[in-house]
Formats: structure tokens, C-alpha cells, sequence
């Protein structure tokens, strides 16, 4: 039960330091670009900590640097994953979608 609480504070908090970076750089890169930096920063932050989602589970990978690497690409999609769960809940019933991504198209004011 304290992996999956580690896992959840590790993903959750990468997602809040991914959408810090996202504000605070004036240029706005792909998204494929972001979730490569998101999975490089990830993989830095477990090498960091010395943390191992697969061994705080106790799951054996065939060579060390793939615990890093693995646990920063897990990280990442479960923070996406949960970030995409909360905006559903978030979301009422009969309402249009809200669109996520900034259009270039006018807001008028009613």
C-alpha cells in the first residue's frame, strides 16, 4: 500500500513540476517534445531518489539502468493518467467538452 502512495506522490508531483515548466517557458514546444522531457526529467528524479517503482513492488528488471529509465516512463503515464481521470470527474454531465488546448478563435462576452 506505501509503494502505490510513493508512486501516486512521485506521478502526481511530476505532473504539477511538468505544468510549472509549461507556464514559466514563453515558448510552447510539442507535446510529443514535452513528454520527452517529462520522461527524461522522471527517469533523473528516480535515478536522484534511488527509487525503483518495479522493486518497491517487488518486481525484478535484467539490468540496473533500466530501473530509472522504466520507473521515469511509468511515472509519467500515471501522472497523465491520472491528470485525464480528475478532468473527467471534473466534467458535468450534458455539458460540451471544455477544450484543453488554447484555439485561436474569440471569446464573446454574453
Amino acid at each position: 500500500m506505501y509503494a502505490f502512495v510513493v508512486f501516486l506522490g512521485l506521478a502526481l508531483g511530476l505532473t504539477v513540476v511538468m505544468q510549472v515548466i509549461d507556464e514559466i517557458v514563453p515558448i510552447k514546444f510539442p507535446s510529443a517534445l514535452t513528454r520527452t522531457l517529462a520522461v527524461a526529467l522522471a527517469a533523473g528524479f528516480a535515478w536522484a531518489l534511488d527509487y525503483s517503482v518495479f522493486t518497491a513492488f517487488g518486481q525484478a528488471l535484467r539490468e540496473q539502468w533500466m530501473h530509472p529509465v522504466a520507473t521515469g516512463l511509468v511515472l509519467v503515464g500515471g501522472g497523465e493518467f491520472i491528470r485525464s481521470v480528475v478532468h473527467v470527474l471534473g466534467h458535468r454531465a450534458g455539458e460540451p467538452p471544455v477544450e484543453v488546448a488554447p484555439s485561436n478563435s474569440r471569446v464573446r462576452a454574453a
